[in-house]
């Protein structure tokens, strides 16, 4: 069958690969000349390392990923634990460990699993029809064109009010603070995560009526020492770690997070199939993004068959076992955000409700969410 994937994000880079390794003929037509991967990391859960063995990448990934060995959760911003889960207990019962990686590496990876000449650069598609292929998957990202094209009804994106800054530093000599400080005066947010043994990855969250939040919404703007001062002066006070991982920091990419206001009546209409981001646009509150792409993409290229006829039928298939999965996860981002962002007495009443969870049910908790079964293995 003939696909044509629409964005060379990492979820389009994965239905292609998915949907080569299952014998189709695909085509990736991106609109931008070249990839649009920032230099930031990027953590992949479980569910998303075992989504990626399907696809015959996982091995890969697991090579480079560093065994968790610190204790990882939330923490207030002096470090302190507040919930604390045990990374290892969770990859052992999952069958998948953490991943943190470069982003560029891993589009770097996806890219090469795919025949030579499969991507086309600088080819926007912004209508579902006239392509002339058998199927066409819409991976062209949160503000998807295609989407608001297949749903014109539909509130589509909404901005979370919410600025998020990612970089990746050489690690410190210094203990890290590893997991997410929340700050109960102020709402805002650093996670840190290891890459590797010399690199880390972070992120900085705050409120978009900040006097210093940089430019809201679109493509990551890449800044540097104006950035990094406003960060480094706000958070003088958190965990050594916070303030020594921001000064070293190359690049600063700043995006204003977002989310679909609701989810999406279908992820299939016809022949058109929508994937990641455009399909289940969520914020990042639980790490779900990517891997949720990569599960679609496996998920997608497991119920297509190879004859033209059946397609509608398998992208039924497709809605049928995907959206249930994908509309609760953007339900419980919404509330997760919500309640990670909570300041003032509700911010201090969620830290001390978060101190009084045991490791032990902390821990039970996270595998039972981080599972997944992929419906075929695609290597």
């Amino acid at each position: 069958m003939d696909v044509i994937v629409v964005g060379a994000g990492l979820g389009g880079l994965a239905a292609a690969v998915g949907l080569h390794r299952a014998g189709h003929t695909v085509t990736v037509l991106e609109r931008a000349p070249e990839s649009r991967e920032t230099g930031a990391g990027i953590g992949i859960m479980p569910n998303g390392v075992l989504a990626l063995d399907a696809l015959g990448l996982g091995a890969a990934v697991r090579e480079r990923t560093q065994a968790a060995i610190e204790p990882s959760g939330f923490r207030d911003r002096h470090g302190r634990p507040l919930l604390i889960s045990d990374q290892a207990q969770v990859a052992e019962a999952v069958g998948a460990p953490f991943a943190v990686v470069p982003r560029r590496w891993l589009a770097d990876l996806l890219v090469d699993a795919l025949p030579e000449g499969t991507i086309r650069w600088g080819h926007p598609v912004t209508t579902p029809t006239g392509h002339g292929a058998d199927l066409l998957v819409a991976a062209d990202g949160a503000h998807s064109k295609l989407r608001a094209a297949l749903f014109p009804d539909h509130p589509g994106l909404r901005g979370s009010g919410e600025i998020a800054a990612r970089a990746i530093s050489p690690r410190p000599a210094m203990p890290l603070a590893c997991g997410e400080l929340l700050d109960h005066r102020t709402g805002a947010r650093f996670g840190c995560m290891p890459m590797s043994a010399d690199a880390v990855y972070w992120y900085a969250t705050w409120r978009g009526e900040n006097a210093h939040s940089p430019a809201r919404g679109g493509r990551p703007a890449v800044t540097g020492t104006e950035t990094r001062r406003a960060l480094r002066d706000d958070r003088a006070d958190w965990h050594p770690c916070v303030a020594a991982l921001i000064d070293v920091a190359a690049d600063v990419h700043v995006v204003e997070t977002a989310q679909l206001v609701r989810p999406l009546p279908r992820l299939a209409v016809g022949r058109v199939a929508l994937l990641g981001d455009a399909a289940h646009a969520m914020t990042p509150d639980l790490g779900q993004g990517a891997c949720q792409a990569f599960e679609d993409a496996v998920t997608l290229a497991s119920v297509l068959g190879s004859d033209v006829a059946d397609a509608p039928a398998a992208l039924a298939r497709y809605d049928e076992l995907r959206r249930p999965r994908t509309s609760a996860l953007q339900r419980q981002c919404r509330q997760m955000h919500r309640v990670l962002t909570l300041r003032g007495p509700a911010g201090r009443l969620r830290d001390a409700a978060l101190r009084r969870v045991p490791t032990r049910f902390a821990t039970r908790t996270l595998a039972a969410q981080m599972g997944f079964t992929p419906p075929v293995t695609l290597h």
